[in-house]
């Protein structure tokens, strides 16, 4: 059995009229159980090339808290999930996300937590990046 890590993302997204083609159809399929997603929708993105991709937003464990629950809507993303992040499948995500967050300044978007840390990690969005912090 592997460590799993848990990903709890809360952040604002550009609406969906200003995401490109196949964007939307990711993350719908991610966080509002909708898919699957066609081969052609899949962007061009090392995050696709995880074997795992596919469990960002629907996975989970006992643990962390043993159920997901995750909602993608026109301008947002809500998300509590958690797993086994061996090819770096959520930091992964993050980067292929990151152009299309609505961001003003720097902002706290989540958290990730290995579950063997005693606290987690703070995802920190600005207009350069991604940026992890010990909380």
């Amino acid at each position: 059995m592997g460590m799993h890590t848990e990903l709890l993302l809360k952040c604002r997204l550009r609406p969906r009229g200003v995401l490109p083609a196949g964007v939307p159809e990711v993350l719908d399929f991610l966080f509002n159980y909708k898919g699957p997603v066609e081969e052609s929708k899949i962007p061009n993105h090392s995050f696709f090339d995880c074997a795992r991709w596919a469990f960002i937003g629907s996975c989970s464990s006992y643990y962390h808290i043993p159920w997901s629950v995750s909602e993608y809507s026109e301008d947002y993303i809500f998300s509590r999930s958690d797993l086994k992040n061996y090819e770096q499948e959520i930091e992964e995500f993050l980067g292929w996300l990151h152009p299309y967050l609505d961001i003003c300044g720097s902002e706290v978007i989540g958290w990730k937590w290995y579950e063997e840390d005693g606290r987690p990690t703070l995802i920190i969005a600005d207009e350069k990046g991604i940026h992890y912090e010990q909380a």
